[in-house]
């Protein structure tokens, strides 16, 4: 099929800096990046794969429409805006919620012309459907450190958190069939883990972002997506959380992330993970 060159796909770890990513190509010139617009409830996986790509197609095609007719487009928000992080504070049970929700926004003053570029995000749902959407859109793939997406997972009021990935499960049985038959939680954490990156190693060779990349320099997102526009934001600061982790929840993902996987690593070698650990420890209380 012929690529929708003017749309792009946006999938990654969940917890890897996705959201963040849209929140900084919101601030390029003529781009609009929209936040989980779809809702995978509204996918019905018997129609089959290339149905659900048709599906996401036709959407993609009918908000491009309606945002240059009415100039309002449809994401997931926090106060009327794309956030950099849709999660918020943790509840009493000591997990974080997610704190967007489905609504319109006026991009009208935004976008300049017809071939503005849009991007769409959608972490599982869009990789559970790969290779098929590849054929159809750029797709493009966002990782960070695994040992960082592990613990975000364990600190949020997600159901990764209890191993499971139901929008990527709804297309790929051999997932969820495997999911099912783990009993350990971490374990299934692990093997989500290891399902994403195997799909992005195979499926999106260079284009793959790197957080860790893009947090220091905006631009690497507009160069690594091909666009053909500048970043108009302001310089991007983020400060470590390492001192905020668990230290014993932390040395147990450490312990057993380090003899798991294999296209885990096709992003970021042991050294990587150990330096991070090192940092943990080094910032957090001894135990």
């Amino acid at each position: 099929m012929n690529q929708n060159l003017n749309t792009l796909l946006l999938t990654g770890l969940p917890r890897a800096g996705t959201t963040l990513c849209c929140h900084i190509l919101n601030d390029y010139s003529n781009v609009l990046a929209l936040h989980e617009p779809l809702t995978p409830a509204d996918f019905d996986p018997s129609k089959g794969r290339d149905f659900a790509v048709a599906q996401i197609a036709d959407f993609a095609h009918g908000m491009r429409n309606k945002i240059l007719t009415t100039g309002i487009a449809t994401s997931r928000l926090k106060n009327g805006k794309v956030p950099d992080n849709p999660v918020g504070a943790a509840t009493l049970a000591g997990l974080r919620q997610i704190d967007v929700s489905l609504g319109e926004m006026d991009v009208s003053a935004h976008i300049e012309n017809d071939n503005f570029t849009l991007v769409v995000k959608h972490n599982a749902l869009f990789t559970g459907l790969l290779p098929e959407l590849a054929e159809v859109f750029p797709v493009f793939g966002v990782v960070r450190n695994p040992l960082s997406v592990l613990a975000s997972w364990n600190q949020v009021d997600l159901p990764v958190n209890q191993g499971h990935i139901p929008a990527g499960e709804m297309f790929c049985s051999e997932l969820k069939e495997k999911l099912a038959s783990i009993s350990d939680r971490i374990d299934r954490q692990l093997y989500i883990l290891e399902w994403f990156c195997e799909r992005f190693a195979t499926q999106l060779a260079g284009r793959v972002l790197r957080y860790e990349e893009f947090v220091e320099d905006v631009s690497s997102i507009g160069r690594c997506m091909r666009l053909n526009t500048s970043y108009q934001g302001n310089i991007l600061s983020r400060t470590s959380r390492n001192s905020a982790y668990d230290r014993p929840v932390m040395e147990e993902l450490y312990k057993r992330l380090m003899v798991f996987g294999d296209a885990i690593w096709s992003f970021y070698s042991l050294d990587q993970v150990d330096e991070l650990m090192e940092s943990i420890r080094a910032n957090s209380p001894s135990i």
